[in-house]
């Protein structure tokens, strides 16, 4: 795999994390009905659960059950795991019992699990017969199944809050009536070259989101409806066409994504432009650089604006490896299914980069590096201090020495 390849997919894997914690709304969730018996459990394979080689719903009576529908695809739900784990051991002794359940192929969910710490059930369900019994079409799905075997919650995110209310109750009538309110939201989730408001429009109309690539050819820079949510982008390239999709961006959010920057720290705007935008573009093209291009050209011109760059010596925080470790990987040396078990030394990068308003780089032996994420997970990073996160990559064997470099930096500013 060539450089260009190589960064192209770290690219993609990058934001489709981003993607992924868009949760597809309640409507296009399981529709399992609350109030119903759970439907009964069926299992591949099962692992972390004390020997067991069975979960069945209708021996657990008397016990409060979580399940959690996952992929090791998916990062909200992998993110979500240290938390579960804490309450799985919190609220075990009220006879609470939590069972997570993947499609994934065995060898896959193998790998996950011997770099991802799970401390409850896990259950292989491969040919999908668990899946298709709760209804489930979006990840992460999570069910509480009460001490009678009736489902009294479905969602796609679980609290302390919910398991105390059915510990307490038995029951989540609030949550039933709550979400049974239709919801107006101006992003529906969106895939490269896909339109957020026309999916979310889908979905409030109980509709489900074109998943087929029968997109019409569009290029569209509009401003966007939403100027609270932060700046996600998305793409894809598929059947000779590149989707690429920016919600609710800055110019400075803009350009970072188009030249690949860990952060707008990187970028001086001088021109007095506050507004959000969006991006729809979907077009036949000989490669995704093209695109890219054509993107840019778009902005600049559409806006009257230039992207210049400058190059000056600067103070710069430079990462370095102290060892070899198994906790710093090459994109392709990464095991199948362990994928969200690492995060890319790009992201954390990017949050030292907004944190501290200093710049960071990293020497030739880390470009394109992914780091086992086990301690500082997608959540944790999230709301992590700059100190945490340096003590983290120390932990892994990275340092970092402030050096003056030749850098280059770049400038928003208006066509004269």
């Amino acid at each position: 795999m060539n450089k260009k390849a190589l960064n192209q997919n770290i690219k993609r894997w990058i934001n489709l994390t981003f993607v992924l914690q868009l949760i597809i709304p309640i409507a296009a969730l399981s529709q399992v009905e609350i109030g119903k018996k759970a439907p009964e459990i069926h299992l591949e394979s099962i692992y972390n659960c004390n020997k067991q080689t069975s979960f069945l719903i209708d021996s657990l009576k008397g016990k409060i059950i979580v399940l959690d529908f996952w992929a090791t695809w998916c990062a909200p739900c992998v993110a979500a795991f240290p938390e579960y784990n804490k309450l799985s051991a919190k609220y075990k002794d009220q006879n609470v019992v939590f069972l997570s359940i993947t499609d994934d192929p065995k060898k896959k969910l193998e790998n996950f699990l011997k770099k991802v710490k799970i401390d409850f059930c896990v259950g292989q369900d491969e040919n999908k017969q668990n899946f298709e019994s709760y209804k489930v079409n979006g990840r992460p799905a999570i069910f509480i199944i009460n001490r009678q075997g009736i489902v009294v919650f479905r969602g796609n995110h679980l609290t302390e809050e919910n398991i105390i209310e059915v510990i307490n109750t038995n029951s989540m009538n609030a949550y039933e009536q709550k979400n049974n309110k239709p919801k107006v939201t101006l992003n529906g989730g969106f895939r490269g070259g896909e339109d957020p408001y026309y999916n979310s429009l889908k979905q409030l109309a109980k509709k489900n989101i074109a998943r087929k690539n029968d997109l019409i050819e569009q290029f569209i820079i509009r401003p966007s409806l939403d100027t609270i949510s932060i700046g996600q982008n998305a793409y894809r390239i598929k059947n000779e066409h590149v989707g690429i999709t920016s919600y609710s961006c800055t110019l400075e959010d803009l350009f970072v994504f188009l030249h690949e920057l860990s952060s707008n720290i990187w970028i001086e705007k001088k021109v007095n432009d506050s507004s959000r935008y969006d991006i729809v573009y979907w077009r036949k093209k000989k490669s995704f650089e093209e695109a890219i291009y054509e993107i840019e050209q778009g902005l600049l011109n559409g806006l009257s604006i230039n992207f210049d760059t400058i190059s000056s010596l600067r103070n710069v925080n430079v990462m370095f490896a102290t060892k070899t470790s198994e906790n710093i990987r090459k994109f392709e040396q990464i095991e199948e299914g362990t994928e969200k078990a690492y995060t890319s030394i790009n992201l954390f990068i990017s949050k030292l980069e907004q944190l501290s308003k200093q710049l960071y780089i990293t020497d030739n032996t880390l470009n394109g590096i992914l780091i086992n994420n086990q301690g500082m997970e997608w959540k944790k990073l999230h709301n992590a201090s700059s100190m945490e996160i340096i003590d983290f990559l120390k932990s892994k064997g990275i340092i970092i020495k402030q050096q003056k470099r030749v850098i280059t930096t770049y400038a928003i500013t208006e066509k004269k």
